[in-house]
């Protein structure tokens, strides 16, 4: 058996076959496992870098790559998806990640007898293109690897109060199978028939049934994005049903220089509360359309779930880093991040999120940093002028201290515990401590007076 070549793919194996006399030589074909100083080990949610392609800029706009990089990018998070129809998107090539994945968990058309979900109207593909798109290189949606229900509650030839009906049953089923978070890109004000017509003063989140539909979705802990409305530059320029919704966010649309889009409904509602809540891109936002190739296109109904998928993204960073929160913390949290949050409008309500600063603020004003079996402990000893962090991670760690701004005051490499940093130099107020190592971060809130 002089000659014979014998393949081993068990070290252990390796080890005999290769001092047997018969043996000319031993290649291993296995697995190396080569071992890793700690904070080279990869950690639960993978650095990466996405190429955005024509979204870049209502991505960028919104600073989504500080989530997406750090690998929230809408996993495990369901969205059910409110539309007039979902041309193609069982066939289009921008769907296949979604489709291969098995992230598209089903359907539901409550707008017709027969089932259409995908031979109707192509309003509800461009939408979930802006969430859920993924063109290698050329195009990525704002939530990519988020899973997704396709809903069918408009019947796009038509416009009936029926309809209403149409989407009070659509997300009763999105609760029913448990969706985290729902895009509707509908609005309703008049209709075929005048006599359903709606006025503004009907827009106070209480007199239509969607509307009331909607806010107790939201109380069951649903986060529900609602497009402002078109109708802006219009005789009717307000909101429509259900944006006038309480507890919902119900977002308006802006230029890619943060400018109200002409078209964008005005608030507030009938009751004077703040409508629009927030706003994203929706003037030439770029979308897949239904044979697959990149354009673009204007409405709210296209910076509305732009906005609903970076919540989902927000939604799974909060899930992961908070021991607990909840869904009003989420939205104030992105709130308090918009451009123009100290000065809301009724065009651009708080305006564009920041979601760096929106992770932020939310650590801040859930005071619930994940801190598993005490793992971070801060004791601040106001007679020597200091804090002590007491810490688990002290392999290659790093701390860093942030005022309520966002702005990083102190930063430094955690190689012993306790550390004590002096606070003689900080002025008084709010402060975020963060510890991460090998890409888990755990956080706490401290306030000097």
């Amino acid at each position: 058996m002089n000659g014979v070549t014998v393949l081993a793919t068990d070290t252990n194996v390796m080890s005999q076959v290769r001092t047997l006399p018969f043996v000319k030589w031993t290649k291993y074909t296995g697995k190396i496992d080569v071992a890793q100083p700690i904070g080279a080990r990869k950690s639960k949610f993978a650095t990466q870098t996405y190429n955005y392609g024509t979204a870049a800029t209502q991505l960028n706009q919104v600073n989504a790559s500080y989530l997406h990089n750090a690998g929230y990018t809408g996993r495990d998070i369901h969205i059910g998806v409110l539309d007039a129809g979902f041309l193609n998107a069982n066939v289009n090539a921008g769907f296949d990640s979604l489709r291969l994945q098995g992230r598209l968990l089903g359907t539901k058309d409550f707008s017709e007898p027969v089932p259409n979900i995908y031979g109707s109207d192509s309003h509800g593909s461009n939408v979930l293109s802006i969430m859920t798109g993924n063109l290698l290189n050329q195009y990525l949606g704002a939530a990519p690897h988020a899973s997704y229900w396709l809903i069918r509650t408009e019947y796009a030839p038509s416009e009936y109060l029926s309809e209403t009906d149409f989407w009070v049953a659509g997300i009763e089923f999105a609760d029913s199978v448990g969706v985290d978070v729902v895009n509707s890109s509908l609005g309703y004000t008049t209709f075929d028939d005048p006599a359903m017509n709606f006025t503004y003063a009907n827009m106070n989140g209480t007199f239509s049934r969607a509307s009331r539909a909607a806010t107790l979705a939201a109380q069951k802990g649903i986060l529900i994005f609602n497009s402002a409305g078109n109708e802006g530059n219009k005789t009717w320029h307000y909101i429509g049903v259900p944006a006038d919704a309480d507890g919902i966010i119900s977002v308006g649309a802006a230029t890619s220089t943060a400018e109200p889009s002409v078209f964008t409904s005005y608030g507030p509602s009938a009751d004077n509360r703040q409508k629009p809540d927030l706003s994203a891109m929706g003037t030439a936002t770029a979308y897949i359309n239904t044979s697959g190739a990149l354009t673009a296109g204007n409405g709210t109904s296209y910076s509305s779930p732009l906005m609903a998928g970076m919540f989902a993204c927000f939604l799974q960073y909060a899930k992961a880093n908070l021991n607990s929160f909840s869904m009003q913390t989420l939205i104030q949290a992105a709130k308090q991040s918009a451009h123009l949050y100290s000065t809301p409008t009724y065009r651009l309500g708080y305006g564009i999120p920041n979601f760096q600063q929106a992770c932020f603020n939310l650590t801040i004003l859930s005071d619930s940093g994940k801190t598993i079996n005490n793992d971070l402990i801060v004791y601040r000893d106001e007679n020597a002028n200091d804090i002590q962090i007491w810490s688990k991670f002290i392999n290659n760690a790093s701390i860093a201290i942030y005022n309520l701004a966002g702005t990083k005051v102190y930063s430094n490499k955690l190689t012993d515990s306790p550390a004590i940093i002096s606070t003689s130099g900080f002025a008084k107020g709010v402060y975020l401590i963060r510890i991460v190592e090998n890409g888990i971060s755990v956080s706490k809130k401290i306030v000097l007076n």
